[in-house]
Parts: structure tokens; sequence; C-alpha cells
């Protein structure tokens, strides 16, 4: 009896050859889908911080506005975790003219506290407020104003992300 070898299988070459282009091919999508997921992250990091920092000062600023005066005594200026009191007729109820509004910065978080109620975070949990700085500016006619710097961070380090953002509100309460 004669064996036949026949040609219509693989060689162990080409086997190998083949084995290289699948492990290339594999380690290069790998690696595009890890940049893709990266770039993904620090975009999103950099929303969360941009989104929050515009909420921050929107709501700050719109409490100034309608604001009838700084309170002094309790506001804290010029240092880098400062504290806003305002006094204001919104929200006030039929027994009080006004009531206080204190914006603060605790433990990396900013805090709105109003009069006869418990204080609210108004920045996210997955943000650092680094700075939270104010500055008193009396204009011509005794008119107040507020200056504000606010230095947002991303928490987690891995995808680093921080605006710092500036406002100046005059106090049209007043007026």
């Amino acid at each position: 009896m004669k064996y036949r070898f026949s040609n219509n299988g693989f060689s162990l070459i080409e086997i190998l050859v083949y084995i290289a282009l699948l492990g290339m091919t594999s380690i290069f999508i790998t690696n595009s889908l890890i940049q893709i997921a990266n770039a993904y992250n620090r975009a999103r990091a950099e929303r969360e911080v941009i989104s929050n920092g515009r909420l921050i000062l929107e709501t700050i600023n719109k409490s100034v506005e309608q604001a009838q005066e700084v309170y002094g005594p309790t506001s804290g200026f010029n240092n880098d975790s400062g504290q806003l009191s305002l006094a204001t007729v919104v929200g006030a109820d039929a027994e009080h003219t006004t009531i206080f509004a204190d914006y603060y910065l605790d433990n990396g978080r900013i805090f709105l506290r109003q009069e006869g109620q418990s204080a609210l975070p108004i920045s996210a949990a997955t943000v650092r407020v680094s700075k939270f700085r104010l500055e008193r500016i009396i204009q011509g006619l005794n008119r107040e104003a507020v200056k504000i710097t606010l230095q947002v961070d991303f928490v987690p380090p891995k995808y680093a992300s921080s605006i710092t953002l500036n406002s100046t509100t005059a106090l049209r309460g007043s007026y």
C-alpha cells in the first residue's frame, strides 16, 4: 500500500504566520479601544468640571443680584475658602422682611444654607472646589458688588481636569 501526501492542508509556517498576524491585529485593536475609552473619560471629566463650575457661579450670581446687602460680619473675604452671607427678601415670609443666605466652602464642596433650613450642597460629589475666593467691591454711590474666583477640580486624579472661573456681580436688590 502506498501513502499519498496531499497538499490540501496548512503547513506549520503558514499557521505561525496567521497566528502572528492575528496577535498583532488584536493588540492594535485593543490599544485603540483603550485610547478611545481614555479620551472619553478625559472629555467627561472636563464636561463635569465646566458644568459644575458654571452652575455654582450662576446660582451664587443670581442670589447676589437679588440680595439687599452683603452681610459683612459672617462673610469671609480675601481668602481661598471664603463665605458669602447675603441679606435678601427672596423667600422671606410675612414675619420677616429679610432672610439670610450663606454660601460657603466645606470639605471641597460649596453649600447653600438659608435661614431656617439645613445646608444643601450645590456642587457635585464628583468635583472638588479648591478655591472659593470672594472680594467685596464698593462702587460709586455706595453700590456693592462681589467678585468671585472659583477653582473646580475633577476628583478622580487619573483624569485630571481643572477650571478657574471669575465673575463680578452687582447687588441689584437695593436699587
